[in-house]
C-alpha cells in the first residue's frame, strides 16, 4: 500500500475567491480535477490512453469535507491515491493542503468510471491500466500528514505542479505563453516558501513578490491533458533581491519543456521600494545557491540592440486595463497578464506582417515563441490602462526578433519591455517554415532603428 503522492502545487488566484473572503468550492473542484490527472499519470492512464485508446474518466459521484479555509494568495499543496480499481470503477481521494502552515484544507472521495470518448460510455479499464492503478492505491483512512518543507535535489526545490487546460491553448493548439509565465511566476512564491518566507510574512512585511527579469527559453509544445511540473533553483543572492532559474516539464515523458531565469525581489505595496531580504531568508537561500546543478544562463542575443525606450517606427498592437480579475489580492496586476498583452499584441503585429488571421487559417501557419526577455519597470493596478507598440529588430531565414513597448495610458510610460524571437510553423507536420516571401517583404517595412525617437 503506497502512501499518498504530490498531485498538485499552486496557489489560490484572488479571482477565485467570493464575497466571503475565501476560495470558492467551484475552484476546489478544479483543483481536484487537476490532481485526479497526476493520478492517472502515475498509474499510466496519461496522454497515450487519451490519444492512442480514446479513453478518459467520468466522476459519478464525489464526497467534500471541507475542514479550513484557503484565501487570496494562499499556496496550496495536494495529495491523492486510489482505493479502488476495478472493472468500470475507479476510487480517487485527494486532500488539499495550506502548503505554508500544513492546515488540512479539504478532503474529497472520487466515485469515476473509465470513460470511452468515442463511443462516450463506461467501459471496463484495460488489464494493464488496471495494473498501474494498483501502484497508486493509498488507505484513505490513514490520518493526514503534511509534508511541508519539499525536498532538494541537485539545489532544486518542486514548485508547481498541474495539468493544461484546454482554455489554456490558442489557437496554434499549444500551451498559451500566458500560462508558461504563470506557472514561474507561481514557482517563485513556491520558492520563497521553501526559503521561509511565505504568504504570511509578505502580507506582515506589506511587501509583494515583483519580478524585474524574466528571460524564457521554450524548448517544447505542451497541449491540453499534458501535466508539467516546475522546480526552481538559486542562482545569486544580493542583499534585495534573488536571481532564479526554473525548470518547466512534461511530467509523462520528463521531457523539459521551458526555462526561466528570473529576477524578483520584494516591493513595498506603499511604493518606497524594495526591501531587504530578511537575513534568515538569505542564509537558507545561500545554502539551496551553492547546491544548484543548472547550465549556466543563455547568452545575449546578439544583434541590433533593444532600444531602452519606444522609438519611430512602432506601431499600436494592443490595448487594454486592469480589471479585478487580473489582479493579485495585493491590488497590482498578475505577472501572468503582462504576457497576455504581449501575447494578443502578437497577433496585431502579424497582421502587420500581412499574415492575418484569415491567411493563417488558409495557409495552415501558426507561430511560436522560442525566446520571450521581459523586464519589468512598474506594477500596475486595477483600473491602470494601458496600451502596446511593437516594432521589428531583425528577420532571418525561419525566426525574426522583435519587441514590444507596454505603456502607461495616463502617463505615457513605459510599464514593461519584452524582446521575442519567433517562428512560423506548419500547424500539421508541427515544424518551423521559412518566412514567406510576402511576410519577411510587410515586416522589412516595419524594421526600426535602435535610437530613441526625439
Amino acid at each position: 500500500m503506497s502512501n499518498f503522492r504530490e498531485t498538485f502545487r499552486g496557489s489560490v488566484a484572488a479571482w477565485e475567491c467570493d464575497q466571503y473572503g475565501h476560495m470558492n468550492v467551484q475552484f476546489y473542484t478544479a483543483r481536484i480535477s487537476d490532481a485526479a490527472a497526476s493520478v492517472m499519470l502515475a498509474a499510466n492512464f496519461g496522454q497515450k490512453a487519451f490519444k492512442e485508446l480514446k479513453l478518459g474518466i467520468a466522476a459519478v459521484n464525489a464526497e467534500t469535507r471541507f475542514v479550513s479555509e484557503l484565501h487570496a494568495g494562499d499556496l496550496i499543496r495536494m495529495e491523492s491515491g486510489v482505493t479502488l480499481a476495478e472493472g468500470k470503477k475507479i476510487k480517487f481521494h485527494h486532500r488539499v493542503y495550506n502548503a505554508e502552515t500544513g492546515a488540512l484544507c479539504m478532503q474529497a472521495d472520487v466515485l469515476a468510471l473509465c470513460f470511452d470518448l468515442v463511443q462516450r460510455k463506461s467501459v471496463p479499464l484495460p488489464a494493464d491500466l488496471e495494473e498501474g492503478f494498483k501502484t497508486v492505491r493509498v488507505d484513505a483512512a490513514a490520518p493526514a500528514q503534511q509534508v511541508a518543507i519539499p525536498p532538494v535535489e541537485d539545489g532544486f526545490v518542486p514548485t508547481g505542479r498541474s495539468p493544461v487546460q484546454p482554455w489554456e491553448c490558442d489557437r496554434m493548439g499549444h500551451l498559451n505563453v500566458q500560462f508558461y509565465l504563470s506557472r514561474f511566476a507561481e514557482a517563485e512564491k513556491q520558492l520563497l516558501l521553501a526559503l521561509g518566507y511565505g504568504p504570511t510574512r509578505r502580507q506582515a512585511d506589506k511587501v509583494a513578490v515583483r519580478p524585474l527579469k524574466h528571460r524564457i527559453q521554450f524548448k517544447r509544445e505542451n497541449h491540453e491533458g499534458a501535466v508539467l511540473r516546475a522546480r526552481s533553483g538559486i542562482r545569486e543572492v544580493a542583499a534585495d533581491r534573488l536571481f532564479l532559474y526554473h525548470e518547466l516539464y512534461e511530467a509523462e515523458t520528463n521531457t523539459l519543456s521551458a526555462t526561466c531565469e528570473a529576477e524578483v525581489i520584494l516591493d513595498r505595496l506603499d511604493g518606497t521600494g524594495p526591501l531587504a531580504l530578511p537575513a534568515d531568508v538569505c542564509t537558507a537561500a545561500d545554502a539551496l545557491a551553492v547546491l544548484l546543478k543548472a547550465p549556466p544562463p543563455p547568452a545575449p542575443h546578439g544583434g541590433v540592440p533593444v532600444p531602452d525606450a519606444p522609438v519611430a517606427g512602432m506601431y499600436e498592437t494592443a490595448r487594454g486595463g486592469v480589471d479585478r480579475w487580473e489582479a493579485e489580492e495585493t491590488g497590482r496586476m498578475a505577472t501572468r497578464f503582462y504576457m497576455g498583452c504581449f501575447s494578443q499584441a502578437a497577433g496585431n503585429m502579424l497582421a502587420g506582417g500581412d499574415l492575418t488571421a484569415d491567411k493563417m487559417r488558409e495557409h495552415n501557419i501558426g507561430s511560436a515563441a522560442l525566446d520571450y526577455t521581459i523586464d519589468y519597470f512598474q506594477p500596475l493596478r486595477i483600473g491602470d490602462a494601458y496600451y502596446a507598440r511593437t516594432g521589428m529588430l531583425e528577420l532571418r531565414e525561419k525566426t525574426w526578433r522583435f519587441f514590444h513597448f507596454m505603456l502607461d495610458s495616463n502617463t505615457n510610460q513605459p510599464v514593461a519591455r519584452a524582446e521575442v524571437v519567433a517562428v512560423l510553423f506548419d500547424l500539421k507536420a508541427r515544424k518551423s517554415i521559412v518566412m514567406p516571401e510576402m511576410v519577411r517583404a510587410a515586416f522589412s517595412k516595419r524594421l526600426v532603428q535602435a535610437q530613441p525617437a526625439e
